[in-house]
Parts: C-alpha cells; sequence; structure tokens
C-alpha cells in the first residue's frame, strides 16, 4: 500500500528534526570553555547562521501554506523568499526583520519573537504608492494590544 502524503511528511520530519536537534546538541558541547576558546564575535556569527537558515525554512512553510502574494499564470506554487535578518536580543528574545518586495506596496516589517515562538508586529516601513508624491515613505509603529498601528507617518513630513 502506497505512504499517504501526511504519513511521509510525518515520518522524514520527525527522523530531520531529531538529526538537527542532536547536531545543535553536538554543536553545544563546544560551550564548554574548560576544551575551547572563542570570542563572543564568533558566537554571532555562528548563531546569525543559523538562525537565518531556520528562518529560511520558515519563510518556505509559510510560502508553501500562504503563497507568496505574487500573482502569476504559468506557476503559483512558486515561494519568492523574503530576505529576513534575526537579531538576539540579552533578554533571550529576538527581533526579526523582513524585507517584502511587494509590487503595489514594499516594505519592511520588524517581529518580535519571544522564546516560546511567539511572534508580534513592532513596526513596519512601506513605501505607498497612494501618498501625494515626496510622502511616499511611510513608517508605521503598532501598539502590542491593538490590530491597527497607532502611528503611520511619512518619513519626509
Amino acid at each position: 500500500m502506497k505512504e499517504s502524503k501526511e504519513s511521509r511528511f510525518k515520518r522524514l520530519v520527525e527522523a530531520r528534526v531529531n538529526k538537527i536537534t542532536a547536531m545543535l546538541r553536538l554543536l553545544g558541547n563546544c560551550s564548554f570553555k574548560g576544551n575551547y576558546e572563542y570570542t563572543e564575535e564568533q558566537i554571532n556569527k555562528i548563531f546569525d547562521k543559523l538562525y537565518s537558515e531556520l528562518d529560511k525554512v520558515h519563510q518556505r512553510f509559510i510560502g508553501a501554506e500562504f503563497g507568496n502574494g505574487k500573482f502569476s499564470l504559468s506557476n503559483d506554487n512558486i515561494c519568492k523568499e523574503n530576505p529576513s535578518l534575526i537579531m538576539p536580543l540579552p533578554d533571550g528574545t529576538y527581533l526579526r526583520a523582513v524585507a517584502a518586495e511587494d509590487d503595489t506596496m514594499p516594505n519592511l516589517s520588524i517581529y518580535l519573537q519571544t522564546g516560546n515562538g511567539e511572534e508580534k508586529s513592532v513596526c513596519y516601513a512601506e513605501y505607498n504608492y497612494e501618498r501625494e508624491a515626496g510622502k511616499e515613505l511611510c513608517i508605521g509603529i503598532w501598539n502590542s494590544q491593538e490590530e491597527d498601528p497607532y502611528l503611520y507617518l511619512p518619513y519626509n513630513k
């Protein structure tokens, strides 16, 4: 009997996540200062790379589920990666900046990610073609308790 897509997904994902987890634990073994010497800059490079790769994979899953926002008659399953950058903060949270190449409103959004995986919008900058000339670049700031931004202003007043 042929394996279902869901069964194959679960089998492969479980095996791969367990492999990645084991490799991360091995990487963690390198943190023991009794055996190794390293700089904060080296540690930041390591985790910048890991966060970046993890974010790329996450974006592929999001893109596969929700599409990429681009219309195409030829192939609607293409997932265009949105460039992003993750910055660890001293309290264990992360800021994630995501660039969206949107023909109608290109933007850069910043999210706060907590240790438990929760993510909240913090702010964004966008090029709003609907604004008057010279005031198209706009900045929006979110309030964590509201659905709409509490501040939305053109960069050039």
